[in-house]
C-alpha cells in the first residue's frame, strides 16, 4: 500500500513547471503513476516542433481546455479546444498549434498494454 494521500487536488500553477511556465507537471504535482499528464500553455499564434513518440511507444490525447487551435497531422488540421480532444498513436508525427488567445491543453500518456515508466525530465 502507498504512503501516498487518497487524493490531490492543485491549481496548474501549483504544480512542478518547466520552461518558464510552459509546461505545467500534472504527474508529479497530484502524485500520479498510472500514466503521464501534463498541461502545455501555449501563447497566441504558437507551433510546436514535429514530434513523434516511436521512440517511447506512447499513445497521447490532448483535451483543450482555454482557448483554440489544432493538433496538426501531416496535412490535416484537428481542432482543439474546451469541446474537442484529439488522440494521436505513436509513431505518427504531430505539432500543437495555438490560435489568436493562445492553448492550454492537456496531454495524457501511456504505451497501450503496459506500466507507465516516467520520463526523466517530467519529473518535475
Amino acid at each position: 500500500m502507498s504512503d501516498a494521500a487518497p487524493y490531490t487536488g492543485l491549481r496548474y500553477d501549483e504544480m512542478p513547471s518547466l520552461w518558464d511556465g510552459f509546461a505545467n507537471l500534472v504527474r508529479p504535482g497530484l502524485g500520479l503513476s498510472a500514466f503521464g499528464a501534463n498541461v502545455m500553455n501555449l501563447p497566441p499564434d504558437y507551433e510546436t516542433k514535429a514530434h513523434d513518440e516511436s521512440e517511447s511507444g506512447q499513445e497521447e490525447l490532448y483535451v483543450g481546455l482555454a482557448g483554440a487551435g489544432a493538433v496538426v497531422v501531416g496535412e490535416e488540421r484537428l481542432a482543439l479546444d474546451p469541446e474537442r480532444a484529439v488522440r494521436v498513436a505513436p509513431g505518427t508525427s504531430r505539432i500543437l498549434a495555438s490560435g489568436p488567445e493562445g492553448l492550454r491543453v492537456l496531454i495524457i500518456g501511456g504505451v497501450p498494454g503496459e506500466a507507465y515508466d516516467a520520463p526523466n525530465w517530467s519529473s518535475g
